[in-house]
């Protein structure tokens, strides 16, 4: 098919920008998407692009065939899903990271690296998270870029997705509806395992509060 053959030929585009040839057919099966490492000095400069779908060189968007021959090449991106954590339940692009709506703008503390690669998708890929993109090169994130066709295309061509997880010993998912004993209902938007189970939640306020035990979680 000439997605497969799109999908393949990118992958091995990625390979060669990334100096990865060599690796990437003995380490395969060690990768686990967006884990992998990689040199900075070997990413493909800036400038303008064109393609069936917006390549690494594209100034503002990254297409999903480019993407998903990152991600299967171990040099994922960070990923922020703009959407809500209801809609993320239902799955999310690997390794992404739920900041719904603009939240990023409160979060950048999280990403010091201002060379860091960072895309950003909803939906649809909508204006708002063109926009999103591009605040963020404004703070000086030159490699932001928008997904083109947001998650909808993603999964349209069975590309790779994972289902967000409770965290050891949590009960919790990205996306459940839950209320705090100390008053507030939302729902958990992160979950993680340090020091015990403990969530980020989003309040039907719009108030995200981080890092609550499990222990004041009723549902």
């Amino acid at each position: 098919m000439i997605r497969d053959r799109l999908k393949s030929a990118a992958r091995s585009f990625a390979l060669k920008a990334f100096g990865m040839e060599r690796e990437a057919a003995p380490r395969a099966e060690e990768r686990r998407p967006g884990t992998g490492t990689y040199d900075p000095t070997v990413i493909p400069r800036v400038v303008d692009g064109s393609g069936d779908t917006p390549g690494p060189n594209h100034k503002t968007n990254l297409g999903r065939t480019w993407l998903a021959a990152q991600i299967s090449s171990g040099v994922a991106p960070i990923l922020v899903d703009l959407r809500h954590p209801k809609e993320c339940a239902g799955g999310m692009l690997p390794g992404a990271i739920c900041l719904p709506g603009r939240q990023l703008e409160q979060a950048l503390a999280r990403f010091p690296d201002r060379a860091a690669r960072i895309v950003v998708y909803d939906q649809l890929g909508r204006e708002e998270c063109d926009a999103m993109a591009e605040w963020l090169r404004q703070q000086g994130y030159e490699g932001a870029r928008r997904l083109v066709g947001g998650y909808a295309e993603w999964i349209e061509h069975d590309e790779p997705v994972m289902a967000p997880q409770p965290p050891p010993g949590g009960r919790w998912h990205v996306g459940d509806m839950i209320e705090r004993r100390s008053g507030g209902r939302g729902w958990v938007q992160a979950a993680r395992g340090d020091g015990g189970p403990r969530y980020d939640l989003l309040l039907d306020s719009g108030e995200l509060q981080a890092d609550v035990p499990e222990s004041d979680l009723l549902g």
